[in-house]
């Protein structure tokens, strides 16, 4: 029975440590690598000057630090892992937890996991630097100040290292002291296993505890209270008791539900200290006991694990293209092995869209993969601005746009290397030099994106190697038109539809994205000058034939209004300009098919044709052009 109660429950909990770990990797792996590119550490003095002008600072520093080897999420889980396992010894050492009860101990990085893999949308919108890692750090740094309070017996010095705790813990770690001066309370200063009679001091252990526990709250009102006062005047009063916490708040609203996992942690610590005190002199099920409550926090990490298809697509489709992968965007959008088929979110149509212009095949297929506007599962409205507009704006060579909301979100929620990369490449293509070597002077002492950093920096160097980057060379001709004085009021999909649409360009890229955008606009008066254009530019080359969802589009809008006269050939009507355009039968075809089968459907509602004609036609610019309406972007 020794022998299984030293062995063969760590190596148990070491299991389920790894079971929990390779879960986290498999449903979160692309969310980690996008945690420490919204992150940013700088082993410089004044980035952690900067980091302590906050209480709780050095906390959040090494938050940071730590988080930045999520850029392979295997080795940032694998230190994750490290950390929750260390934080079991030392609960098991702070509760004096023998045997079955060690299983307790695992209580706490289930918490801390439920943390993590809550995190969704706030992935975007979280200000706290580090946050993946700060509560296992504070949690961590709680238990190593509790310990070696919890062996001193004198009453006098337990008080003096309750001092130390809050006046010292405060501006290291923030409010997580307050959890280290509960700790301090709740461990045990006698042994829970040891029999009644040899414990002969329990009254005055209660009043001690009374005397302790008033301390500490004295000690929790005036410590953040002073030193705000004193030290930290830039931080506002009302937010000094929860210095280097998360705070999920999203304008005036406030979002209680993501501090369960929180507040669980501490419930988990009284369960620790008060179970095998109370329970083992009863003659419990200790492992019943155990079993039931790791079972309870297991299911209550499942509720709390944030699921929506949608949002790990976004992700997964956003480090793709970060990669220049293309066909692996496509993939993802049309892989349903994440969840049950569901609309996407706009951004993903973008991303989709992105992925075919640079492909060359947006004209052919970007029909053939979903179309939606499902809005992100959030509890709050989620702005393409932060999901995906940055990454939108630069690749379609709106730089200034990139650049601007790049410069907001470091203002609002920090720098991180994902803003100071756009703004190195936004500045290269702007040719703003000096600028650029600012920010890439800085990501060169990151830990693994230095090899960007110096490949970007052979471009200010040399300028015209830019011209020869996969990345760039088709950016740098949609980025050489006229910038104009305006505003996308945050609808970053509008913008750009209208400020496509409506303008011209002798590039062959830009002239194709016109013409697209005048097509998902839908607007007839727009589509015909841009199609004109494409001809004039592509018609003389050998093998030329027109993508099939500009034959659609012009067979469509000149079935539409058959004696107009054309916009091609005014001469002409747009019957009969259609007779020269070199339509594939195909095309025709399926648009005869689909106004017989509209006249079949005639009684149908919008909503019953949208389901009715998807399997045979839900791929066409005709389905596209009738049934898609009121799609809204953003």
């Amino acid at each position: 029975m020794k022998y299984v109660q030293r062995f063969i429950v760590p190596l148990l909990l070491a299991v389920a440590l790894l079971v929990m770990g390779g879960l986290v990797l498999r449903t979160e792996g692309d969310v980690l690598n996008r945690m420490q590119e919204l992150s940013l550490w700088l082993p410089t003095k004044y980035f952690f000057g900067l980091s302590t002008i906050y209480p709780g600072g050095v906390l959040t520093w090494a938050a940071a630090y730590l988080t930045q080897h999520f850029y392979h999420p295997a080795l940032g889980m694998g230190l994750l892992l490290l950390a929750w396992a260390f934080v079991m010894w030392l609960t098991c050492r702070l509760f004096r937890l023998r045997g079955v009860w060690q299983g307790l101990s695992l209580l706490v990085p289930l918490c801390l996991m439920a943390c993590l893999v809550q995190t969704g949308y706030w992935l975007y919108y979280m200000k706290l630097q580090g946050y993946a890692w700060v509560p296992t750090l504070g949690v961590l740094l709680s238990l190593l100040l509790a310990l070696p309070h919890s062996r001193i017996s004198n009453r006098w010095g337990r008080l003096a290292g309750m001092a130390v705790v809050g006046v010292v813990g405060y501006p290291l770690m923030g409010a997580w002291s307050f959890l280290a001066l509960a700790l301090s309370l709740i461990s045990p200063l006698e042994d829970p296993l040891l029999s009644p009679h040899e414990k002969g001091r329990y009254t005055s252990l209660i009043r001690d505890r009374v005397v302790e526990g008033g301390f500490a709250l004295l000690l929790v009102g005036l410590v953040p209270l002073v030193m705000v006062q004193q030290f930290y005047g830039q931080v506002q009063m009302k937010t000094a008791w929860f210095a280097a916490m998360p705070s999920f708040q999203y304008g005036k609203e406030d979002f209680a539900e993501y501090r369960y996992a929180y507040y669980a942690i501490g419930l988990s610590f009284v369960l620790c200290s008060l179970l095998p005190f109370v329970l083992e002199r009863r003659n419990k099920s200790k492992l019943l006991v155990v079993l039931l409550l790791l079972g309870l926090a297991a299911f209550g990490v499942s509720k709390r694990w944030y699921r929506d298809t949608n949002f790990y697509k976004e992700v997964a489709m956003n480090n793709a293209i970060e990669r220049l992968d293309w066909e692996e965007v496509l993939r993802i959008s049309l892989s349903q092995e994440m969840g049950e088929p569901m609309a996407p979110t706009r951004v993903m149509v973008m991303m989709k869209n992105l992925a075919l212009f640079r492909l060359g095949r947006a004209g052919d297929e970007m029909f053939r993969y979903p179309e939606g506007a499902e809005q992100q599962h959030a509890p709050w409205q989620v702005r393409m601005t932060q999901v995906g507009g940055k990454l939108l704006y630069y690749h379609y060579g709106k730089e200034g746009f990139c650049y601007r909301w790049c410069m907001e979100d470091g203002v609002e929620f920090g720098w991180s290397v994902d803003v100071l990369k756009y703004m190195t490449k936004c500045s290269l293509i702007t040719h703003d030099w000096d600028v650029a070597k600012k920010y890439i002077d800085m990501l060169r002492r990151t830990t693994y994106h230095s090899p960007w950093a110096e490949k970007y920096a052979a471009y200010v160097r040399h300028p015209e190697l830019m011209a020869q980057d996969e990345e760039m060379k088709p950016i740098i001709p949609m980025a050489q038109f006229p910038d104009r004085l305006d505003g996308d009021n945050t609808l970053v999909e509008m913008y750009l539809l209208k400020t496509f649409s409506s303008g011209f360009g002798a590039d062959p890229g830009y002239q194709e994205m016109t013409l697209l955008c005048a097509l998902i606009m839908k607007d007839i008066e727009l589509f015909w000058p841009r199609f004109r254009q494409y001809l004039n530019m592509h018609q003389q080359e050998p093998g030329f034939r027109v993508p099939r969802y500009y034959q659609e589009a012009a067979y469509l809008y000149s079935m539409l209004e058959p004696q107009r006269p054309s916009a091609l050939w005014p001469d002409l009507t747009n019957a009969q300009a259609a007779e020269r355009i070199p339509f594939d039968s195909q095309v025709k075809q399926r648009y005869q098919n689909f106004m017989q089968f509209n006249a079949q459907c005639g009684s149908m509602s919008e909503e019953q044709k949208k389901v009715a004609f998807a399997p045979q036609y839900g791929d066409t610019f005709y389905y596209f052009y009738f049934l898609r309406r009121n799609q809204k972007t953003n």
